[in-house]
């Protein structure tokens, strides 16, 4: 496991996380706990983002998971259709929650092509 993040791809991810408040990050979670379940391993892994970043401030060194590790390749065109949905919602209010689901965007597009 790659818990440094040389190679595996979700660098902008931690990039665009590492930009967020704690209190956005929080929200976060809170929203994916509570959210419709269109797209439920998009919402599972959103969770294990925001709370990895949360435990990386906090000290605690754990594997960031790829999106692979919580979506079913069936779930994902519905979820970079989500994905692209909350970037644009974000965009004018929260720019940096927008950057992070930029980046998710990217990396469910990446993954996508390898299935």
């Amino acid at each position: 496991m790659l818990s440094c993040g040389m190679g595996d791809g979700l660098d902008g991810i931690r990039a665009a996380l590492a930009a967020i408040g704690d209190d956005e990050l929080r929200a976060l979670i809170a929203t994916a706990n509570g959210g419709p379940q269109a797209a439920p391993g998009l919402l599972a892994w959103i969770e294990h983002v925001a709370d990895w970043e949360l435990h990386r401030r906090g000290g605690l060194d754990f594997p960031l998971q790829p999106p692979a590790a919580a979506i079913d390749p069936s779930e994902d065109a519905a979820s970079i259709a989500a994905a692209t949905v909350l970037r644009q919602q974000f965009a004018p209010d929260v720019p940096t929650v927008a950057a992070l689901f930029a980046a998710i965007v990217g990396a469910l597009a990446g993954n996508a092509t390898r299935h």
